[in-house]
């Protein structure tokens, strides 16, 4: 009996050519002559890019209606030409939805081998350039040791790129199941080339008569303007500093910002007396919205009870500046945002409001993670300014810390 493969083919194509189109059919017959059987193909358009270096990574989510769309056309064309089924997903929007952050390949293969019929093995498309090389840039692919567990990798070759047989053997040894289809010719297209003539002026129709443009896929970007959309979105200037080094002379909101980016983790916060300052210091930097879902200020307690579940109850016994309190506020943070990682600040700010207890400057700060939650206090001097400016810091001084400890 054949082995049976669903295989998956991700991208951020925009648009899908010809080349994508022969790459596929090519693949599904050259592993069929491995004794191989496609049952499914399954087009899996990117809904969000980790990668942010660029105008066209940043537009995915603007433009991924488009790009399923017209991976629906491709999907159309690949049903005449081959006997499997075809099928496009957004199961990448779905769960970038569900997380609030941009998802990777080993995460959409876990999830997906868990909705799949366990008799199929998934297999992912991928090319030859991600194993090239001294230093492969899949080594540096996000969980791909776990990847290797849930997933065959079939290789395509790609122009310029000989892919280092001793890293696939590696590979291979630690248990991967790997396909390097080499009789492969794969055509030599950019879907960012296309898509700047296109922009530049030139017909659809024109790359249909070469060969690289399918009529249908011609026809929709005809009726669609999506040159103009294309032209908007691709002026757009992307500015790198969350994705470069993390440096000691760096603001702390920016080395907070870089690790955040770095370690792929998203942050909510809970503001009480800061008033959303910890929030303006987070987005201060540019691409905070890649890692900061949020701030929600809760300065009365009916915000903190409405907003962020916490107990009338706890707030009557402890008070609103209390290390209760700031814990309640940041579990419900973590849960309102669906965030990675949440904090949570209430202090007595100033100049009045203070009591034997509690005096001027008293501050909590809480910080909610998967591994559990914790409560730091601090008396802070000063000015009432000056306290919701230290308490700011030390919330962000808190969380550099912590992030600087994990792996």
């Amino acid at each position: 009996m054949k082995k049976e493969l669903l295989l998956i083919f991700g991208t951020s194509a925009d648009p899908i050519h010809t080349g994508h189109v022969q790459l596929i059919i090519d693949a599904v017959r050259a592993l069929e002559k491995r004794d191989i059987r496609v049952r499914e193909v399954m087009m899996m358009p990117v809904f969000r890019h980790h990668n942010i270096r660029d105008a066209i990574k940043r537009s995915l989510p603007l433009t991924f209606q488009h790009r399923f769309e017209i991976c629906e056309l491709a999907a159309a064309e690949l049903c005449e030409k081959l006997s499997c089924q075809v099928s496009v997903s957004s199961f990448e929007r779905h769960l970038v939805e569900t997380k609030n952050r941009p998802n990777f390949t080993a995460e959409t293969m876990e999830a997906l081998r868990a909705t799949t019929d366990m008799d199929i093995s998934l297999g992912f498309l991928i090319g030859a350039d991600s194993f090239s090389g001294t230093e492969p840039g899949f080594q540096h692919w996000y969980r791909w040791q776990d990847l290797l567990k849930t997933t065959t990798l079939v290789i395509s070759p790609r122009e310029g790129f000989l892919p280092n047989y001793d890293y696939l053997r590696k590979l291979e040894e630690m248990g991967g199941n790997l396909i390097y289809l080499s009789e492969l010719q794969v055509l030599d297209v950019s879907s960012s080339n296309l898509r700047n003539r296109i922009i530049a002026g030139e017909d659809p129709d024109d790359l249909v008569k070469e060969g690289l443009l399918s009529p249908a896929i011609a026809g929709y970007i005809y009726e669609k303007n999506l040159s103009e959309t294309w032209r908007q979105l691709d002026s757009q200037t992307v500015v790198q500093v969350i994705n470069e080094e993390v440096l000691m002379q760096d603001p702390i909101e920016v080395q907070v910002g870089k690790l955040l980016f770095e370690k792929k983790l998203t942050l909510g916060l809970a503001e009480s007396c800061t008033g959303g300052l910890i929030g303006h210091l987070m987005t201060n930097v540019p691409g905070s919205s890649e890692y900061f879902i949020g701030s929600i200020v809760s300065y009365a307690y009916q915000a903190k009870v409405k907003l962020l579940g916490v107990s009338w109850d706890t707030l009557r016994q402890y008070g609103a500046v209390s290390s209760e309190t700031v814990l309640e506020m940041a579990r419900g943070a973590r849960k309102a945002f669906d965030s990675d990682l949440a904090l949570s600040v209430s202090c007595i700010a100033g100049p009045g409001g203070g009591t034997p207890s509690k005096p001027v400057g008293t501050s909590w700060l809480g910080f909610s993670t998967k591994d559990g939650d914790s409560s730091y206090l601090f008396h802070f001097e000063g000015s009432r300014v000056e306290v919701k400016e230290q308490l700011a810091h030390q919330a962000l001084q808190v969380l550099l810390n912590y992030l600087k400890k994990l792996d």
